[in-house]
């Protein structure tokens, strides 16, 4: 019986599943977002009319969810375009020809401002929103 060989086998055979599971999952790992600087969470505006849910999801998929809390109507919007400089970051969703936009600066992780432009460029919303919880615990 040959030591050596018996040795040998049973390192490689030991590592055959790490590397196959290494190699199986970097597509996986590849699709996890490397931008963390996206607001996340629930934010309010100060009248406390308007709740934006903001997610981040783990193959990278933002989403945005609004709701009325006067009126009860929502609306969830994704793929946004993302646009940045030295100071901040902006998320422009679309829905038809209505632009919601996300103004943030990464230093200042709970305050987002939320610009609403409408099809003939006319800003209809302009809100300072501060982040008020996690998730749905709004």
């Amino acid at each position: 019986m040959n030591i050596k060989a018996i040795a040998l086998a049973s390192v490689i055979g030991l590592s055959v599943p790490a590397i196959a599971d290494i190699s199986l999952n970097s597509h996986s790992a590849s699709a996890m977002p490397t931008d963390f600087v996206r607001p996340t969470g629930a934010f309010m505006d100060n009248s406390e009319n308007w709740v934006v849910w903001l997610k981040l999801d783990e193959f990278g998929n933002y989403t945005y969810e609004a709701l009325s809390r006067r009126t009860g109507g929502s609306l969830t919007l994704k793929n946004a375009s993302i646009r940045r400089n030295s100071k901040r970051y902006t998320y422009t969703f679309r829905n038809g020809s209505h632009k919601y936009i996300i103004a943030h600066r990464p230093k200042d992780p709970s305050i987002i401002r939320l610009t609403v432009v409408n099809p003939q460029g006319d800003v209809i919303l302009n809100h300072l929103m501060q982040k008020v919880g996690n998730d749905w615990d709004v």
